[in-house]
């Protein structure tokens, strides 16, 4: 798209900054990443319009010429004032590179609170391998930071904890992933950690994703998961589980697309898997199966 003839006019308007992993954990890559953390990206192609003074996100151009062009024809930025921009950011690389080269737990401690995204980033590395519980006291806290690679992390680390204390936060991340650019992976991240945190009051915030009959969707199976696992931990919540599952049977495809009848099939044996059924599962899975199994 990049070459169209039609983007020239905007050439000019930005300082283009192409970032590329190899995850080799190179300097190169290592830079390649701190980018990503910065502006919250755990996923790609993306393209962003960026005020240079502050970082901030004026646009995401998405992927047609008229969106990327409207994006530059919007985009403001704040001003050339910001005169120690520069310095700040020079800073916090600073600190975010000496955790990366060996950084001490209590200089991680430190890292922890930091204005940088980044810095806080790396210090959240440090923590989850040497410090971890640290992390579980603090995770209400950190759950409430709108960066996409952390708040991931901090679910992982809760998912291995198993902190109860946490299910709320979760549950609100679930319920509305603020400030993410790539929700459903946040939403999968919280739901993977409801799994082993998740108290009774879990399920109505999981349910309609476990319910959802979304074939193609890997959330839908690890809201399953989830709420198995609550049913098994709280046994008061297992008629709320099944009726939920229940529901959860998937809508056969009209035209029987073969990937996509596997996939819907698949998501069905879960169910079944998961309800504890006795009785053979139907093949093939139609909508006279479906309206049987549900009854």
């Amino acid at each position: 798209m990049l070459p169209d003839p039609a983007l020239r006019a905007v050439y000019g308007k930005a300082t283009w900054l192409y970032v590329y992993r190899d995850f080799s954990g190179s300097e190169s890559d290592r830079r390649a990443e701190r980018v990503l953390l910065r502006l919250g990206v755990s996923s790609w192609p993306q393209h962003f319009l960026v005020d240079p003074t502050t970082w901030e996100t004026l646009a995401d151009t998405g992927r047609s010429k008229e969106s990327f062009l409207r994006a530059f024809e919007q985009a403001r930025v704040a001003g050339r004032g910001a005169p120690d921009a520069h310095r700040r950011l020079r800073d916090a690389e600073a600190r975010a590179i000496a955790l990366e080269e060996g950084g001490s737990v209590a200089l991680a401690q430190k890292g922890i609170d930091d204005e940088d995204i980044v810095v806080r980033n790396r210090a959240l590395a440090i923590l989850a391998k040497r410090d971890v519980k640290s992390i579980a006291k603090r995770a209400l806290r950190l759950l409430e930071v709108e960066n996409d690679p952390f708040r991931y992390e901090v679910c992982r680390i809760l998912k291995e904890q198993a902190d109860p204390d946490s299910a709320s936060a979760l549950c609100g991340i679930v319920r509305e992933p603020k400030g993410s650019r790539n929700p459903n992976v946040l939403r999968i991240r919280a739901v993977e950690a409801l799994g082993t945190c998740g108290t009774a009051d879990s399920v109505e915030a999981i349910a309609p994703f476990a319910a959802s009959g979304e074939y193609f969707n890997g959330l839908t199976g690890i809201s399953i998961d989830a709420l198995v696992a609550i049913a098994a931990r709280h046994p008061k919540t297992k008629g709320a589980v099944r009726a939920t599952l229940k529901r959860g049977y998937p809508v056969p495809p009209a035209d029987g697309e073969a990937r996509a009848m596997a996939a819907c099939t698949a998501l069905a044996r879960k169910i079944h898997a998961a309800l504890g059924e006795k009785g053979a599962f139907p093949d093939p899975y139609d909508g006279r199966a479906r309206e049987k199994l549900m009854r």
